[in-house]
C-alpha cells in the first residue's frame, strides 16, 4: 500500500513538473510534412497563413518559457521595428509566439512568408523610427505634436527647439549615421523634410508638401553659422561649395 502510493506520488509529482515547468524543445511536423521547433507536449492543430496553432495539456507558462527558447534556434534579426526569426528550411519569419488557455493550452506561432528583413541595411535601420515622410502628416501636423515625436521644427521662420537640429548636426560631422524628421509651419501650411546621413557618407534629403515628394543624395551637407547667429543649412551634390541647395534656416 505504502509502495503503491509512494509511486503515484512520484507520477503526480512528474505530471506536475511536466505541465508547470519550462522543459525541453522538440521537432514536430505539421499536415504538410514541414517540420517546426516547438516545446515538449504540444501536437500541431493548423496553419491559417499567418499562424501556425498547436495544443498542449501543459500550462501556458511552461510552453511560453519553453516557445521563448524555440524561436531562438532559429536566425535572430531585428527590422522595421520588430524581431524576426527566420526558418530557413520553411523560408518563413516567425514574429512572436503567444500560449493561453488550459487543457488543452493553445500556442501560437506567428510568422510571415520569406525572410522579413532581406535586404534590410543599417541605413534603413537609423530612418525607420520616423516612418515613412508621405505618412508624417497623419502622425503630427502641429509643433506640439512634431515637439512629442523629437522633431526638429521651425514656425514661420524661428525653429522652435534648435537643440534637435544641434544634436543632429554634431552627429554628422563626427560621421555617425543619423536621421532627423523636420516640420516646417509657414502661414499655416506644413512642409516635412527628413534628412538622413547615409553609410556611404552622403546625406539623403526626401521631402513631402503634401502633394509632391522627393527623394535624393547629396555629397555635402553644410551649415555655416552667419550674421545673428542664423545657420542657413545647405546640401550639395559634389564636395564642392557650389550651387547648394538651401534646405531651410535655423534661427536661434
Amino acid at each position: 500500500m505504502k509502495k503503491s502510493f509512494r509511486i503515484a506520488a512520484i507520477a503526480a509529482a512528474v505530471l506536475l513538473t511536466v505541465y508547470f515547468m519550462p522543459f525541453v524543445t522538440v521537432n514536430v511536423k505539421d499536415s504538410q510534412g514541414r517540420t517546426w521547433r516547438v516545446p515538449f507536449g504540444v501536437s500541431f492543430v493548423q496553419d491559417t497563413g499567418s499562424e501556425l496553432q498547436f495544443s498542449s495539456l501543459r500550462s501556458a507558462y511552461a510552453l511560453g518559457r519553453d516557445a521563448s527558447n524555440a524561436l531562438h534556434s532559429y536566425k535572430e534579426s531585428a527590422c522595421y521595428g520588430k524581431t524576426y526569426y527566420y526558418d530557413a528550411g520553411n523560408d518563413v519569419s516567425l514574429a512572436a509566439a503567444a500560449a493561453e488557455g488550459v487543457l488543452p493550452t493553445k500556442l501560437t506561432y506567428q510568422y510571415v512568408s520569406g525572410n522579413a528583413c532581406a535586404g534590410w541595411t543599417d541605413d534603413d535601420e537609423v530612418a525607420w523610427p520616423f516612418g515613412s515622410i508621405k505618412d508624417a502628416a497623419k502622425t503630427a501636423d502641429t509643433a506640439e505634436e512634431a515637439k512629442d515625436h523629437g522633431w526638429f521644427i521651425i514656425e514661420d521662420g524661428k525653429s522652435l527647439n534648435t537643440g534637435a537640429y544641434n544634436d543632429f548636426a554634431r552627429k554628422v560631422k563626427q560621421g555617425v549615421m543619423c536621421y532627423m524628421r523636420t516640420l516646417i509651419i509657414e502661414s499655416g501650411k506644413t512642409r516635412y523634410i527628413d534628412l538622413q546621413l547615409l553609410e556611404s557618407g552622403k546625406v539623403r534629403v526626401q521631402t513631402w508638401d503634401g502633394t509632391t515628394a522627393t527623394d535624393e543624395e547629396y555629397a555635402r551637407f553644410s551649415d555655416t553659422e552667419g550674421d545673428g547667429g542664423a545657420k542657413p543649412v545647405y546640401v550639395y551634390r559634389t564636395n564642392e561649395k557650389v550651387n547648394g541647395v538651401l534646405l531651410f534656416t535655423v534661427n536661434p
